[in-house]
């Protein structure tokens, strides 16, 4: 689906990128990423930066890297949380739903325009990077998996947080929903496989704990990204859990979505309602 065939997200693109807001976002996030990761190398060296050894450059690069993800994290609720809600509360919805553009078109457009400009930040971090590689921190192929796993989260937690927009009748809830999935994602998570994995390593006979100690740390965003940096050894291939999950989550959510701005579909359902009150 291109611009062309979906006028919602060129509308929505519009209406984002034109503002003052999108360039101030930019500038001030590329002057702090910046401004950090000069910091934390000078900081690493002492002040003496032709001293910088690979070894230091590369925690720089993890911990630049994990910092990104948990701004990019909690940063995407605050574009999607309310997009459709939004619409709603707007009194909006009901005229958007009486265009060509279809729910799924709606949906995809919702996504697409609230992860845009967090996409754009974190490719935009690419010079920031450009201080590690000369210091040999990291190689090109490590920082390629690290920010495109950092865009596959971004994508993967606004469909939920638009799904949950879609979902709830007001903005408020769906801005609980969506916070609330993405600490489950990034404390929740990560703290259930630690203690899973404290639990097997006091008895160790119990092998399951390693097993779902395993299983939730691949839930864990921040984990998987520091499997990709190296910090912590994990299991190979530790992303595919993480998308097979969560595209299972996205296709559950999306169908109480479909349901609220096409209750027509499920009429033939005989405990769902096909009235059209949850437009408004």
């Amino acid at each position: 689906m291109n611009l062309h065939l979906n006028p919602l997200l060129l509308k929505e693109f519009r209406q984002r990128m034109r503002t003052i807001r999108a360039p101030l976002v930019i500038t001030a996030y590329l002057f702090a990423m910046s401004a950090l990761t000069v910091f934390l190398l000078y900081e690493n060296v002492q002040g003496q930066l032709y001293l910088v050894q690979p070894t230091k450059s590369q925690q720089v690069f993890a911990l630049v890297s994990l910092l990104q993800m948990v701004v990019v994290a909690f940063l995407a609720p605050a574009f999607a949380s309310g997009s459709v809600s939004g619409e709603r509360e707007r009194k909006t919805l009901a005229v958007l739903l009486t265009t060509p553009v279809g729910p799924f078109g709606i949906l995809f457009g919702k996504v697409v325009s609230s992860s845009a400009l967090l996409v754009l930040l974190v490719v935009l971090t690419l010079p920031v990077y450009s201080l590690v590689f000369l210091y040999g921190g990291a190689v090109p192929a490590q920082v390629a998996s690290v920010l495109g796993f950092q865009l596959v989260t971004i994508v993967v937690i606004s469909a939920v947080c638009v799904l949950f927009s879609t979902i709830a009748l007001r903005s408020t809830w769906s801005t609980v929903f969506a916070y609330g999935s993405v600490g489950l994602m990034t404390v929740i998570f990560g703290a259930l496989g630690y203690g899973l994995k404290s639990l097997y390593e006091q008895n160790p006979i119990d092998y399951s704990a390693l097993v779902w100690s395993h299983f939730f740390y691949a839930l864990d965003p921040l984990y998987v990204e520091a499997a990709f940096l190296g910090v912590v050894s994990a299991r190979p291939h530790v992303w595919v859990p993480f998308v097979e999950f969560y595209a299972a989550v996205i296709a559950i959510l999306l169908v109480p979505s479909l349901w609220r701005l096409r209750p027509q579909w499920f009429s033939w359902l005989p405990f769902v309602s096909g009235t059209e009150k949850q437009y408004q």
